[in-house]
């Protein structure tokens, strides 16, 4: 089984422009997530058995990740708004079985996680999540098999966020993570100009120890230099947009029923 590690990325953010190209001790800070994943897996790629993917979709603006194909990393270009299209179509052209989905945006997405949905599809699991882990780190999983059935009727559709509600939830395996650290303070992913620094500050601390640190020893190092607070406001932010978004949709069903 040829497993395709995808990384999910685009350099049209309004947010925080070319948010993945910011530079951090001289490198693109989306440098750091590549090389933790190729550390990990770095004999199944020598064997061929998994190959990592930066699916972007077709704009000319994001053809300046072709700098990163250096790594040793490729990058496909694929559908605009329909994201697990974009997947489809990249398994498709790279021979690829089953794909584990990264969000480009989490830097520090853990490798320990990445593993689990690897092993997961070795036992047939067709579709995979992690969970525990802070917002950030977790990620997840389906065969390309899995994936082709569930787009139909989909390949037309806006898929960009909430995307996942086009999988048949009955066939998810959730694989829980033992973690130490828990709480919403902990938000790991680059959506502000506060996170970029916040990450920034991350691995300016762990210089590059960072790409072979475990999850544990990360947080342990945001927690004990209280880099949580760098990105605090956007983190609470987000959870009160997040709770208040909840609340509406768990109203809306009770007035239904």
């Amino acid at each position: 089984m040829r497993i395709g590690i995808f990384i999910t990325a685009r350099l049209g953010s309004t947010r925080l422009a070319k948010k993945h190209l910011l530079m951090v001790k001289g490198k693109p800070i989306i440098f750091y997530l590549i090389e933790r994943i190729k550390t990990e897996f770095e004999k199944e790629i020598n064997n061929g058995d998994v190959s990592i993917v930066i699916t972007t979709s077709e704009e000319n603006e994001n053809r300046e990740f072709e700098n990163l194909r250096c790594l040793g990393i490729d990058v496909f270009y694929g559908s605009k708004n329909n994201i697990p299209l974009r997947h489809y179509q990249a398994a498709i052209e790279h021979k690829i079985d089953a794909i584990i989905s990264v969000d480009g945006d989490d830097i520090l997405c853990s490798p320990k996680a990445i593993r689990e949905v690897y092993k997961a599809f070795s036992n047939g699991s067709k579709y995979i999540k992690t969970v525990n882990l802070p917002f950030g780190m977790n990620c997840s999983g389906y065969t390309t098999q899995f994936l082709s059935l569930s787009l139909e009727g989909h390949f037309n559709d806006i898929l960009e966020t909430g995307w996942g509600r086009i999988f048949d939830e009955k066939e998810l395996v959730n694989i829980s993570i033992p973690f130490e650290f828990q709480g919403d303070f902990l938000r790991l992913t680059l959506d502000y100009e506060e996170d970029f620094h916040f990450f920034k500050a991350i691995i300016e601390e762990c210089n590059e120890d960072i790409i072979a640190m475990s999850d544990e020893e990360i947080i342990k190092t945001v927690i004990e230099n209280e880099l949580f607070k760098i990105n605090e406001i956007v983190t609470r932010q987000y959870w009160e947009n997040f709770h208040r978004v909840q609340n509406q949709e768990m109203a809306s069903q009770i007035k239904e029923n």
